[in-house]
């Protein structure tokens, strides 16, 4: 918030001194807006730290329940086909086969439109200067 000066009436004042006035509130102003600008990114890290914090922990807990459920189809198919070591290859290969159609359908999808047309501009920006080295050699 912007403060009067206290001092003498505004008709006896000077331009310098009604300048340093202006100067003062403005680098009050400037102030004031920097340690609001400070506690709002405080805040937002403070936001971002305990969302992250959750996600970590929900995917940490997530990891132990898929080894788990892994585990125990290991050992279910272990049951069905008289031997440990078969039933864990088995689940291991249907993971890796899951793992490996997943990856397969993201390499076709290749780049999203919004980075492809960010990589096409860059690309024709550094084509602009191969051309403009060469022609100014």
């Amino acid at each position: 918030m912007l403060r009067r000066p206290a001092g003498p009436s505004q008709e006896g004042r000077s331009v310098g001194g009604l300048i340093e006035d202006l100067l003062g509130q403005l680098g009050h102003f400037i102030d004031q807006k920097l340690n609001l600008l400070r506690l709002e990114l405080e805040h937002n890290l403070a936001l971002l730290v305990r969302h992250l914090l959750v996600l970590v922990i929900g995917g940490a807990i997530a990891t132990l329940g898929l080894v788990l459920v892994a585990v125990a189809l290991a050992f279910w198919v272990a049951g069905l086909l008289g031997s440990t070591s078969t039933g864990f290859a088995l689940t291991g290969l249907v993971f890796l086969a899951l793992g490996g159609i997943i990856v397969g359908v993201c390499m076709r999808r290749g780049v999203d439109p919004s980075r492809r047309h960010a990589l096409q501009r860059t690309a024709e920006g550094l084509r602009k200067d191969v051309q403009w080295l060469s022609n100014g050699r």
